[in-house]
């Protein structure tokens, strides 16, 4: 076998593996309007959404849950339809379960000390985004995770920013673009 040959195996692998993840487009798309929306609901309404100290922390824990479950019971059943799984989508999977715990320990955390979670949870979210693309080979998304990081820094710069303005803009660049891009991406590239 000649190293062209194993080139051309491994392009192949990974093409096969991209079409495996489109149903990871349908995640980035989900999330991005979901959090959009939720973002400009509190941004509009800040009055329904803050009307006790917990109000707004149940509303960003409890929504966030409800679509974490809804998306677990999707992924298992287009993974029952893909009918098994590769490498890469195994170490995608644990990627973003870390991210669920990690989002999980920030909102307790910041809970408990009384601080603003946006700056970090964009952060993680970014650093997810940012592997999850470098292991795919989708430039799009790696850009997306990148970009992200480049909110954290401006909004450490200006803490005074509205933090669901920053949300809104990093998630639509972070996560809905690239997912649109991903799910309209051709294979044999």
């Amino acid at each position: 076998m000649t190293n062209s040959d194993q080139i051309k195996i491994i392009n192949d692998t990974i093409n096969k593996t991209r079409t495996n993840l489109k149903p990871l487009s349908f995640n980035l798309i989900f999330w991005g309007i979901f959090i959009n929306i939720m973002s400009l609901i509190h941004y509009v309404f800040p009055e329904f959404i803050q009307q006790t100290n917990y109000s707004s922390a149940i509303y960003w824990i409890l929504f966030p849950m409800l679509g974490m479950i809804y998306m677990t019971r999707w992924n298992i059943k287009k993974h029952t339809e893909i009918g098994y799984s590769t490498t890469l989508n195994r170490a995608i999977k644990i990627i973003w379960k870390v991210f669920g715990f990690g989002w999980l320990m920030i909102i307790l955390v910041s809970m408990y000390e009384g601080i603003n979670p946006v700056s970090d949870i964009l952060f993680l979210l970014g650093l997810v985004i940012t592997m999850t693309g470098m292991i795919i080979k989708f430039k799009p998304l790696t850009i997306g995770g990148m970009v992200l990081f480049v909110f954290i820094f401006k909004f450490n710069q200006n803490p005074d920013q509205n933090f669901l303005i920053v949300n809104m803009i990093g998630v639509t660049l972070g996560l809905l673009i690239p997912g649109i891009m991903l799910n309209r991406m051709k294979t044999n590239e």
